[in-house]
Formats: C-alpha cells, structure tokens, sequence
C-alpha cells in the first residue's frame, strides 16, 4: 500500500482526533511544562525565520520547520536524528512515520527533530531537497544548544522521506564558510542514514513522476540512480522493509549490494511479510523488533557515545588449555550507550585461543562484565589443516590433482571425528565456578588493550 493511497475506515474521527491532539499539544508546549520523565516538551522551529526560499504562501505547509523530541540530559546519549517522514511527495505522514518514531527514538535516549518538509503541489520535490539539507544542517548549527553532538547527527527517512534522506546521505552539500547565514557554514551530510522501505533506487512509476517535480531530467534521474563515486563515500547505513513490499524491497536490495560491495558499512533487515508504511511498527512481535535492531546497531557503531573506541587482543584458556572454538563477550557496566563486544575464537587467523577486534569494532574505556562461551570440545579450523591446505595449493598450481592426492586426502579425512563434541554450548562467567565474582575487567584509553583469560570447568 503507498502512501499516496492511505486511508482508514475511521476517516470521520480524524477532525476529533486532531482537534484533541492540537488541545494536548498546547498544553504540553506551554512554557514551564516538560514532557515525560522530565524531557522537554516539543518544541516546534521554522528552519527559514524569514521565509523559505521558493515559497509561494505563508502557511504553515510553506514554512519549513522542525519540532524538537528531546531526551531529558540525564537519558541523553548525545546522538540526533532528523526524522522525515514519507508520503509520496504529496502529504507527511507525520503521525506513525514521525511523532510515534520521534519518541521512542528519545525514549532511548536520542534526540529526534521531526522534519516539516514542503510537498507537492504546494511546493516541487526540488523545494523538499532544499528543506532537507536545510534540516540538517541547521541541526548542526544548533546541536550544542540540544546537548547534542554535531558529529554524531544522523538522518531517518521512511518511504519518499527514505528517499530524501538517501540524497541527502549520498549527495551532501559542503559547508560555505562565507556564508552570511551561520546556518550555512557547515555542512550537510549525516554522520549516518536510516532508510526504511524507501531509497535513492525507488521503482513505483508514479512517485517517480511526482520525485521530478520541479527538478531538470539530470536532477530526476539523479534522485534514483547514485553514482559509484557517491556509492563510494556513503555513510554508515541501516536499512528496514519487508519482502512482501515488492516495489522497494528491490531497490532497497540493490542499494545494500552496492553499499557493501564498495565496502562501506551497512546492515539490512528484510522481513518476509509487512505492507508497506509500517513505521516503526511499535507493538507488531515481529516487524516491531526493527527499531531495536536499529538501536543496537547505533550502539555497536559506537553513535552513542563520543568516548573513543580501543583494539582489543586477548587469548582464553579453559582448563589450562586454549579454547577451542567459541567467543568473549563484552557487556559494558557503564551503561546502555557504550557499546558491547564480541571477539571470536576460531583458531583460522589467529592462534588457538586467541582473539582480535579491531578499534572500529572495540570498547570504549571502562569496565565490562566478560563472559567465556565455548562452542566447541574438538575443534580444528579448515584454516589449519594440512592436508586441505596441501591440496589447495596444489589446485591452485596445476588446477588438478592426481589420484595419489585424491587417496591421501580420502584417508586424512576418513580419520578425522567429525561427530559431535559438545552436548550444549558453556558458558563461563566466573573463572571457577565454586567463585562469588563474576569476571571483570578495566579497558583502559589509547593504544591496545590485551586480556588474558583463565577459566575453570570444575
């Protein structure tokens, strides 16, 4: 289902609704009165006091703003988000796609600026590009004042929003030092980008139409097809949609090809039923678990925080030998915005029992509760055996092998136990088990970390 063409059957409540909404929203907007748990109550600012430039009325729908979904500063992380909600280009879906994405966002501690971006046929989708880089830089500008990183703003965009927030991302406009606006003085392009069934490869004709409005055919075909230079630069980013919405999904599954196939950072969640316009889906079992996923997503990238992140290099030892096969896992104890960590034993690039996280994947200073998990009893990487190692070298020089090798590798392999070793997987919190602790330690800042672990089965 588009958004162009959504409608409920309650369509004769929506007057009464709106009118409640408006009354709340007054009340809650009056000076002196916070939101919930002591977060500032919205608060909406034109991003052009003056007027926006194009504009053809003075209504609120030609005047480009955006309203403020602040955490309190004691839930705050310090990242932000610019909110823009989808709608064909024709309305902002501003309810499901904007208010209820807005609050949870600061409900977890992010700020959220819902953006109000001009559509068609008030204004042409080239005035709605305008209002979005317009958005973003102005929350730049003004991030300090909102207890907010400049460096750590991002861009969520549901549908046509998603599409906006894709050019914004891949088509970022430089700052302009010179400029009289200080608004203007920095730049456009978010630390990262959230698309949500929607992006820079749209497929439905129709929006295509409406996306070139007020654009030249360079501009319109720019709005669906990056370059691979702009590919090459892209941000970090998240994307979300459901199989079932045939026409972005596509799109969507392309853009997440081409992103890591030029080895940028992303991660997408498909799920196999949904139509589209879900929003964030708040209280569906399945499709609601995306803006968690997305969360801790933020979190692992390490957007949360602005501590810097450390490598981490360290070897296990279970029983006194070294793990076999199986992993360390992180949990930080300062709290929710520091981001957990994982270093794999799998005994292929590094030694046995040892393990290796690279900073851009590591903690941050502090103290982390460890766990050992061990995965496996018997355990030899393909990485490590000789004989497979032998053989592929040889397939490698000659391209074949001869009948001696083929009768070496049968008889290595048919030594080997490849059954099972292990009736579940262990985990190790404590470095015995009869210990009241559990394992903890102190990352320190700068340089790398090393750790070496003991545990005890008994």
């Amino acid at each position: 289902m588009n958004h162009e063409d959504e409608a409920g059957t309650s369509r004769q409540a929506f007057p009464r609704a709106r009118a409640a909404i408006a009354a709340l929203a007054a009340l809650l907007s009056a000076p002196g009165v916070a939101g919930a748990a002591g977060a500032p109550s919205p608060r909406t600012i034109e991003l052009w006091p003056e007027g926006a430039p194009g504009a053809r009325g003075r209504s609120a729908e030609d005047r480009p703003a955006v309203t403020t979904y602040l955490p309190s500063p004691e839930a705050s992380t310090g990242a932000g988000i610019l909110v823009i909600p989808g709608g064909g280009f024709t309305r902002r879906c501003e309810d499901h796609e904007g208010v209820l994405a807005a609050e949870w966002l600061r409900a977890h501690g992010v700020a959220a600026f819902l953006l109000r971006y001009r559509v068609v046929p008030i204004a042409t989708v080239k005035d709605s590009l305008e209002d979005v880089h317009r958005g973003l830089r102005y929350l730049r500008a003004h991030a300090r004042e909102w207890g907010v990183s400049p460096e750590r703003l991002g861009a969520m965009g549901f549908s046509a929003g998603a599409t906006l927030a894709a050019h914004l991302s891949l088509r970022p406009r430089p700052a302009n030092p010179d400029a009289a606006d200080p608004v203007e003085r920095v730049p456009s392009g978010p630390r990262f980008v959230v698309l949500a069934y929607g992006d820079a490869n749209q497929a439905n004709p129709g929006v295509r139409g409406l996306a070139a409005q007020g654009l030249s055919p360079e501009e319109a075909a720019q709005m669906f097809a990056p370059t691979a230079a702009e590919i090459a630069v892209a941000p970090p980013a998240f994307l979300f949609c459901t199989a079932e919405d045939a026409s972005h999904v596509r799109g969507m599954a392309d853009l997440y090809a081409r992103l890591t196939g030029a080895g940028r950072q992303a991660e997408a969640h498909f799920f196999a039923f949904g139509e589209h316009g879900v929003g964030f889906a708040l209280g569906d079992p399945i499709l609601g678990q995306w803006p968690s996923l997305l969360l801790s997503w933020m979190r692992t990238n390490g957007l949360l925080t602005d501590e810097t992140r450390v490598a981490l290099r360290g070897n296990v030892t279970l029983d006194g030998q070294p793990l076999p096969r199986g992993s360390v896992v992180l949990t930080p104890l300062a709290g929710p915005a520091a981001p957990a960590v994982i270093g794999y034993v799998f005994g292929s690039g590094e030694p046995p029992g040892e393990f290796a996280v690279p900073a851009e994947r590591g903690p941050i200073p502090g103290r982390y509760r460890v766990e050992v998990r061990q995965d496996a009893v018997r355990w030899s990487s393909n990485a490590r055996d000789p004989v497979l190692r032998k053989m592929q070298q040889k397939l490698r020089g000659s391209g074949s092998l001869e009948k001696a090798d083929l009768e070496e590798w049968v008889a290595w392999a048919r030594s080997r136990d490849f059954s099972p070793s292990i009736e579940n997987q262990r985990v190790y919190a404590r470095r015995r088990p009869a210990d009241k602790d559990e394992i903890v330690v102190e990352i320190r800042p700068g340089g790398e970390n090393r750790l070496a672990l003991e545990v005890m089965s008994r």
